[in-house]
């Protein structure tokens, strides 16, 4: 089930990948993640767990305080 917040943090995920490049099958891959899942966190489909979004700051190369600015 969609929720407000899931949908705030993965419009910020999508906002953040697409300023550095990254197609969501990259981000995927350097987060380890299946690219579904990835595309499902960024339609607010999932909420992922804290240990995902460490997973998704780190594939970012950001600090999850700044993957939560904005939200």
């Amino acid at each position: 089930m969609q929720s407000a917040i899931n949908i705030a943090f993965g419009k910020r995920i999508a906002e953040i990948r697409k300023k550095q490049g990254l197609s969501q099958e990259e981000l995927a891959f350097q987060c380890g993640l299946h690219r579904t899942y990835v595309g499902a966190i960024e339609r607010g489909e999932k909420s992922p767990t804290i240990e995902t979004i460490q997973k998704i700051s780190q594939g970012l190369n950001i600090s999850i305080s700044i993957l939560c600015e904005k939200i």
